[in-house]
């Protein structure tokens, strides 16, 4: 999957045309590749738990996402609900934030398994400053390489 969303990202980069110059600010921010629909699946279930977690709508950014058999793991950038930068001075994390307890680039990293057709989160955390998903294999038996973790 990680090798088609390269491969289509290369594609689209090569037929685009070359970027106007202009003097004029873009009116919004440069939208990310639209993910397919497996992938968009899992950040519309992760999307409200994230939110609620921030304070304010946001919008997630897939950055990794591995899934074998009823795994899945989703590494993704957490954005203001518009898509840009979010401030986590402005969110409920601005404690965590302000005393170096998160990783500036705001990521998330989340454990989701399919139960009955329906994913379900089983661990998530927002801007970890360590590999906080380490010990997630061995606690819920999901293979380390869907983690993006050396099988041992």
């Amino acid at each position: 999957m990680r090798a088609l969303l390269i491969a289509i990202v290369a594609l689209a980069a090569a037929c685009s045309p070359p970027a106007a110059t202009t003097t004029e600010a873009p009116a919004a921010p440069p939208s990310a590749p639209a993910a397919d629909a497996g992938t968009q699946q899992l950040l519309n279930v992760l999307t409200p738990i994230v939110a609620a977690e921030v304070g304010k709508p946001v919008s997630l950014r897939a950055n990794t996402v591995n899934v074998r058999d009823e795994w899945a793991y989703v590494d993704a950038a957490v954005l203001n609900g518009d898509g840009s930068p979010i401030d986590w001075t402005t969110t409920n994390l601005a404690s965590r934030y302000e005393n170096g307890a998160m990783d500036t680039g705001g990521g998330l990293h989340a454990l989701l398994k399919n139960e009955g057709g329906v994913w379900v989160v089983l661990e998530h955390v927002i801007a970890p400053t360590d590999v906080a998903w380490i010990d997630w294999a061995a606690t819920h038996g999901v293979p380390p390489d869907v983690l993006g973790l050396p099988s041992n």
